[in-house]
């Protein structure tokens, strides 16, 4: 398989969520977890657009567990 930004082979691959390429872990600029099985990533490319950066940026994580107990 290759990476449809960087036309690298790889075998492990993650797929953007601003422009639903497949890129390889090089090509991944920053990544979050939002929930125990949702994970946000966005690519080199579209880290660069502003107005998907802000979108990658007010997505919601929500806190650990031990962190919601010390708000408590």
């Amino acid at each position: 398989m290759l990476c449809e930004r960087c036309r690298k082979e790889i075998h492990k691959h993650e797929t953007c969520n601003y422009c639903k390429r497949k890129i390889c872990v090089n090509c991944v600029k920053s990544s979050r977890r939002v929930s125990k099985t949702t994970r946000v990533v966005i690519c080199k490319d579209d880290w660069s657009k502003i107005p998907n950066r802000k979108a990658f940026k007010a997505t919601e994580v929500k806190p650990k567990r031990e962190e919601r107990e010390r708000r408590y």
